[in-house]
C-alpha cells in the first residue's frame, strides 16, 4: 500500500477560480495515458537521484582512500529499485546524504584510475596505465559487467559529479550533478540523459532531465523526517511524454513502543505534455494537482493504511475532473457527471 504514496509525483492546488471543460472519452483516454507517463517520470526522476547516490559514494570513497568498502558485487540496480532506495526515509544527516567523503578536494585532485577487484578479491584502485585508460576519470568495473565512468570533485559543502555508463543495461546514461549544502538542506541540480534496457525486462528507459531537487533531514527522539522538493522537466522518449514537475514530498517515520508510524505527504503538481510522434510537439496537456497523505501504522505483522487524497485533473488548462477519497479509495468525479475509480498504485513505484 505504500505504493499509494505515489498516486502522483504530485500534489496541490484546490481548483477555485479555474475554468472547467466537459469530460469526453478522448479526454479520459488522455488522462489515462498521462497517468502512465507521470508514473514513469516519477520513477525515472527518483532513479536519477539513486544514481547520484552511487556515483557520489564511489567518488567519495576514492577521494578518501576507502575504495575497499565499495560493493562491486551487484552492479547497478534496475530503475524501480533505485527509485525506492532514493525515496526511503534516511537516518543520516543532509551532509551525509550528499555522500561527501569528509575531505576537501579541488578539481585538480579528482580521483582517477580503475576501481576493480585485485587478485585477492578486494576492491582496489588501479593507477592509469597499461590495462587502465582512465587518466582523467574514475572507472568502476562491476562484477556483472557494468562499467561506469565517474568524474568527481568536492569541497566540504559541495560536489560536482559526472556519471556515465559505458557497459551494461544502463549504457548511454550520461548525467551531470552539482550539489551544495546550506545548513540542514542540500540542493542538487541534475541534467542529461538516462537509458536502461535489459533483455527480458519490461522496463525500458530513454529519458532526458533538467531537474533541481532540494532535500532536508530532521531528527528527534524516535522520529526522522525527510523533505524533498522537485522542480524541472523530465522527458520520456518512449512514452512520448514530457513531465513538468513541481512537487514537495515529506516522509516521516517514528516508533512508539511496538508501533511504527510512517506518514507520506505529497503537495504540488505534475503537468504532462502528451507529445506527437516527432517527440517534440505537444498534442495535449494533462495536469494532476493533488494533496495526498498516506499514513501506515505497523505493529508486529499487522498494518493499517489510511489514505487522504484530493485535487483535480486538468486538460489543456481546464478542469475535467476532481479527485476525491471515500472509504479509503480514490475516485475521479468527471465533469460529465460520471465517476471512475482512480488507482494510485498505477502511478507509483515501490516505496
Amino acid at each position: 500500500m505504500r505504493r499509494i504514496l505515489v498516486a502522483t509525483t504530485i500534489v496541490a492546488a484546490a481548483c477555485g477560480g479555474k475554468s472547467t471543460i466537459m469530460a469526453t472519452a478522448a479526454i479520459k483516454a488522455s488522462a489515462t495515458q498521462a497517468q502512465s507517463g507521470m508514473s514513469s517520470a516519477s520513477t525515472n526522476t527518483q532513479a536519477s537521484i539513486g544514481l547520484q547516490t552511487i556515483g557520489s559514494d564511489v567518488g567519495g570513497a576514492a577521494a578518501s582512500g576507502s575504495v575497499s568498502t565499495v560493493d562491486l558485487s551487484t552492479g547497478l540496480p534496475d530503475p524501480g529499485q533505485l527509485a525506492a532506495a532514493a525515496m526511503a526515509p534516511s537516518s543520516t544527516s543532509v551532509h551525509q546524504a550528499l555522500h561527501l567523503s569528509g575531505t576537501s578536494n579541488a578539481a585538480s585532485t579528482i580521483p582517477v584510475g580503475c576501481l576493480r577487484r585485485d587478485p585477492s578479491g578486494s576492491p582496489t584502485l588501479v593507477a592509469p596505465g597499461p590495462g587502465c585508460a582512465a587518466a582523467t576519470y574514475l572507472e568502476v568495473d562491476y562484477d556483472n559487467g557494468d562499467v561506469v565512468k565517474v568524474t568527481w570533485s568536492e569541497t566540504t559543502t559541495s560536489f560536482d559529479l559526472k556519471f556515465e555508463v559505458t557497459a551494461g543495461p544502463w549504457t548511454g546514461t550520461n548525467l551531470h550533478y552539482t550539489g551544495n549544502l546550506n545548513g540542514n538542506s542540500a540542493t542538487v541540480v541534475v541534467t542529461g540523459a538516462m537509458l536502461f534496457s535489459r533483455t527480458g525486462s519490461a522496463v525500458h528507459v530513454n529519458a532526458d532531465f533538467s531537474v533541481t531537487y532540494v532535500a532536508s533531514v530532521s531528527q528527534s527522539t524516535g522520529s526522522t523526517t525527510v523533505n524533498i522538493n522537485v522542480n524541472g522537466t523530465a522527458t520520456d522518449h518512449i512514452a512520448l511524454v514530457k513531465a513538468h514537475e513541481n512537487f514537495g514530498l515529506s516522509l516521516q517515520s517514528s516508533t512508539s513502543g511496538q508501533t511504527t508510524t510512517s506518514t507520506v505527504q505529497w503537495n504540488g503538481s505534475v503537468g504532462i505534455d502528451l507529445l506527437k510522434a516527432d517527440g517534440v510537439t505537444t498534442d495535449h496537456s494533462v495536469a494532476f494537482n493533488v494533496n495526498a497523505t498516506v499514513t501506515t501504522q505497523t505493529t508486529g505483522t499487522s498494518s493499517t493504511v489510511t489514505l487522504s487524497l484530493n485535487g483535480d485533473v486538468e486538460y489543456d488548462g481546464s478542469v475535467a475532473g476532481n479527485l476525491v477519497t471515500r472509504n479509503n479509495q480514490v475516485y475521479v468525479d468527471w465533469t460529465d457527471g460520471t465517476e471512475a475509480a482512480f488507482d494510485p498504485t498505477a502511478l507509483a513505484h515501490q516505496l
